[in-house]
């Protein structure tokens, strides 16, 4: 795993180890001249701030694995999408409703089962 750090161009990015920064050329990837502005874009809003495992040249998004090599062969950086951001987990506070008490039902009352006792008659 490494720290994503900076786009060089559409089939080159920057990343960083512990250790070391390193470049990452990405394989497999084909952009042509005209669309190296939208797919270097692409690039930052996908990988800003996040993670990614390296292989090869074959990156893949942390933690939902998002190959981004193949999101770049099949030119996701050309279609009109929605841009959405992430903020983070949302975790709301008990709503008011649940914080009163509710009232408590009376179990069930089950009837006991009767014992039935045949007397049998055996002839000897």
């Amino acid at each position: 795993m490494a720290r994503f750090a900076r786009v060089i161009d559409s089939r080159t990015i920057v990343v960083e180890r512990i250790d070391a920064t390193e470049v990452v050329h990405l394989s497999n990837v084909d952009v042509p001249a005209d669309d190296e502005r939208a797919a270097r874009e692409y690039i930052e809003e996908k990988l800003t701030g996040a993670y990614v495992y390296v292989e090869n040249g074959e990156v893949y998004r942390s933690p939902d694995a998002l190959f981004i090599n193949r999101e770049l062969a099949y030119r996701a950086y050309a279609a009109p999408s929605l841009k959405m951001r992430v903020l983070g987990e949302v975790n709301p506070a008990p709503r008011a409703q649940a914080l009163r008490a509710t009232p408590v039902r009376e179990p069930m009352q089950v009837p006991k089962p009767r014992m039935v006792v045949r007397k049998t008659t055996r002839k000897r």
